[in-house]
This record gives structure tokens, C-alpha cells and sequence, in this order.
């Protein structure tokens, strides 16, 4: 299946970190955190390590990269062969209980398949009162779901879930919530950034599928409105 977040018609418009706004999010997360230097956090999701690499070059902190695309992957150690960064997959995260004291998890959760199991693991390889950071879409109509899932390819927006489902599958996992607050504007500003360079969002969607799946999936973002938000949650 292809992968939106792999390709260069994304790429080229968000930048090194695939994401709408970049490391906006990121900086809040570590400031509410309040992180010392050399704490160890996982950036989840890291793609080619922009964020891993953001940590420890702005911050000081101990942070490696987990990731299932060799592509990008091997990308990010071409850049940097020092980066730490490794091939796995979220549910199983080859790191000892309770070690770490964060998780940031940026527009990853919605492309998992079982996010209650990759929440539980998040908890499992959390210190006891460390925090969990997550910015991700969510479908801001009520009535959550969609067809979203059927979409040719894998994107955010195939497991994009709604406000109140995101909270309860956090709760669910062991955390206590800390804030949640929409960005939505940050979306807002992406879609704004490809509809220049694409001419519209059909035409850039048109680019992974036929004229008429893109034409649906278009109609399904205007029917379920997406929105983007910023999560931090602490490990019980």
C-alpha cells in the first residue's frame, strides 16, 4: 500500500518533519514537560529523525527514533549517520519497562492499525510519571468515523478518530490527561501550502489515486472535518 507520508508530493511541502507545523508542537510538548537535559524519550514515528534530531541538538536530550519505513529511515542516516534511529514497529518498542521519560507521538497514532496497544506499550516503557505528547488529526464532526478507511493508500486521515474516542483510548491505557488543544489552524495552513503548490486539494490527492477516489475522499473531508490537535497526557 502506498504511503502518503513516503512521497515526495508531501514531502516537498512540509518539509523534513511531516507534519503541519512542524516543530511548533514539538517545543510546546517539551516545555510543558519540562525535560532535564540527557532525559531518554522516544520520538515515535521519527520518519528520517528530524525530530529525534531536533531533541538532542536543541534540547540535550537522550533521543532515538522509531520508525517501520526503511525509506525514510535510511534517508535520515544519510543525513546524519549518527542519528539513533531504528526499524520497529510502535506495538512492540524494544525497550525495557519503565525507562523513559517521555513519548512523542506526532501524527502517528492514526496511522497505526491497534492504537489501544500501541497506548498500552507507551505506558509500559514509561517511568511512572512520565509524559506522553501526541499531535495528531481528528474528525471534528459529531458522529465520529467515516470512509476514510478505505482510502487507497495510508495517510492520517485513514484512522483519524474523533475527540472523545482519542481520550478515552488514553485514559483507557493507564495515562491522565493534561491538556488537549486544537490546532486546527495548523492543518488549515498545510492544506493552504499544497493547494498552491498543487492548484487544489483534488489535483494533490489525484496524484496517489483516480480523478473520481480523489473526488470522494475530497468530499469526505469536507463531510467530516478534519482538525489537528495537540495532546499531553502523564504516565499514572
Amino acid at each position: 500500500m502506498l504511503k502518503v507520508y513516503e512521497s515526495e508530493q508531501l514531502r516537498s511541502v512540509t518539509g523534513p518533519a511531516i507534519r503541519p507545523g512542524g516543530f511548533e508542537l514539538t517545543e510546546k510538548g517539551v516545555s510543558l514537560c519540562r525535560l532535564p537535559k540527557s532525559a531518554y524519550v522516544l520520538d515515535v514515528g521519527c520518519g528520517a529523525g528530524a525530530t529525534t534530531e531536533y531533541l538532542i541538538a536543541r534540547h540535550g536530550l537522550n533521543a532515538f527514533g522509531l520508525d517501520l519505513s526503511e525509506l525514510l529511515l535510511e534517508e535520515g542516516l544519510r543525513r546524519n549517520r549518527g542519528l539513533p534511529l531504528i526499524r520497529g514497529d510502535a506495538s512492540f518498542i524494544p525497550v525495557s519497562d519503565a525507562r523513559l521519560s517521555a513519548v512523542f507521538c506526532e501524527c502517528v497514532l492514526s496511522l497505526t492499525t491497534e492504537p489501544e496497544t500501541v497506548l498500552r506499550e507507551f505506558f509500559r516503557v514509561m517511568a511512572p510519571g512520565g509524559y506522553l505528547i501526541v499531535a495528531d488529526i481528528y474528525l471534528r464532526t459529531p458522529g465520529e468515523g467515516g470512509s476514510f478507511g478505505c482510502t487507497p493508500f495510508n495517510c492520517c486521515l485513514k484512522g483519524a478518530v474523533g475527540r472523545n474516542r482519542t481520550r478515552e483510548m488514553i485514559s483507557s491505557a493507564g495515562f491522565t490527561h493534561l491538556t488537549w488543544e486544537d490546532h486546527s489552524d495548523l492543518l488549515k495552513n498545510l492544506a493552504a501550502q499544497m493547494i498552491f503548490a498543487y492548484g487544489s486539494m483534488e489535483k494533490f490527492w489525484s496524484s496517489f489515486c483516480v480523478g473520481r477516489e480523489a473526488t470522494g475522499i475530497s468530499g469526505d473531508v469536507t463531510k467530516f472535518r478534519p482538525g489537528y490537535y495537540f495532546l499531553a497526557a502523564k504516565r499514572r
